[in-house]
């Protein structure tokens, strides 16, 4: 080999040398420093995200728990309201034509006899209970299970709305009422338990089918709060709640959730107009004319209600006013609403309209 080939052998061998060497320098990983920043940035990304998935997560559950509480108190609302217009109904007749005589039954009555029906055999006056009474926060009934201390409760009474059934339909335990559609009839209106109590008839008057083979069930609700809804668990959800007597047994059915005061003012009319002149609470109606029961022809419900779950690092800082002299300032982790509507009895005042 000549010595120009000895010295070009000898530079190949070296450069493959450095090659070798840069490829190991490039193979050899990270170093400590570099392994510690990377996870510093991994952790801070992880955090980051953690962070935005717990808010998202805390603001759709506190979405959720106002949506909840919205369509509670409009459900509740729109029931009370419901039952107020269809207040004093019974069915083809007016009774305010038949000057009647005005009872104020128990409204834990447990029996047919006592929800304040009388009917004469004559042309006498009957005495039927009143559209609407009211119970005031310090009135106690027995059969308001579990009622919130502070709340008041309202009773509706109506014929049922839906289609009336026949007589022999009648289920024991119920009061039923009847109207009659012959004009020959001297009592227009009946209220009985059982077939042998209705012998009104039908508006041909016929004198071989004469009997009118329909009736309808008397309603009685009083709607009123609970502190629970599943009080045999103690939830401590206050709940909007309403007892019926159907069947001969007190039936207690919870109606809305978060519900936790209920105020009513009862719109009175004082001049027989159908219109009502003055609002005023339970305790004014004082069972003197034209302070009575069966001269209320509108009501004005007041409710608060609250979420059923608590909201972290939340107080409620406002207060409530329910009406006159009534204010609430809760101060808890609840966030609420007070919403407020009025409905007019349609069947006592629409009628003295006319």
């Amino acid at each position: 080999m000549t010595g120009l080939g000895m010295v070009a052998s000898a530079l190949t061998s070296r450069e493959g040398t450095r090659g070798a060497i840069r490829l190991v320098e490039r193979s050899r990983g990270f170093t400590l420093i570099e392994l510690m920043v990377a996870l510093a940035l991994g952790v801070l990304i992880l955090l980051t995200l953690t962070l935005a998935f717990s808010r998202n997560s805390g603001n759709q559950s506190e979405l959720e728990r106002t949506t909840r509480r919205m369509e509670n108190a409009r459900f509740a609302l729109d029931i009370l309201s419901e039952d107020t217009l269809h207040a004093g109904y019974y069915g083809e007749i007016n009774p305010d034509l038949l000057t009647p005589d005005f009872s104020n039954p128990d409204p834990c009555a447990t029996t047919p006899a006592g929800l304040g029906w009388a009917t004469p055999a004559g042309p006498a006056n009957p005495t039927i209970p009143p559209a609407i009474r009211g119970i005031g926060a310090a009135e106690t009934l027995g059969c308001l299970s579990n009622r919130l201390a502070g709340t008041e409760a309202v009773t509706l009474r109506h014929a049922d709305t839906g289609a009336p059934v026949t007589i022999a339909a009648i289920a024991g335990g119920n009061l039923y009422v009847q109207t009659t559609r012959c004009s020959e009839d001297v009592t227009q209106l009946l209220a009985g338990e059982s077939s042998a109590d209705f012998t009104l008839r039908n508006l041909d008057c016929d004198p071989v089918d004469p009997n009118l083979d329909s009736v309808r069930r008397f309603v009685q609700r009083t709607y009123f709060v609970a502190g629970c809804n599943d009080c045999t668990a103690g939830d401590g959800i206050p709940t909007l709640k309403r007892v019926e007597l159907v069947n001969g047994q007190l039936r207690t059915t919870s109606l809305a959730e978060g519900v936790e005061n209920l105020r009513v003012e009862y719109g009175v009319d004082t001049d027989g107009d159908g219109r009502p002149n003055q609002f005023v609470l339970a305790g004014a109606i004082t069972g003197v004319a034209p302070l009575v029961w069966q001269n209320v022809v509108a009501a004005r419900f007041h409710l608060l209600v609250r979420n059923t779950q608590p909201t972290p690092d939340y107080t409620d800082p406002r207060t409530y006013v329910l009406g006159p002299a009534l204010s609430v300032a809760p101060a808890d982790q609840f966030k609420r609403s007070l919403m407020t509507t009025t409905a007019r009895l349609v069947n006592v005042g629409g009628r003295r309209e006319l």
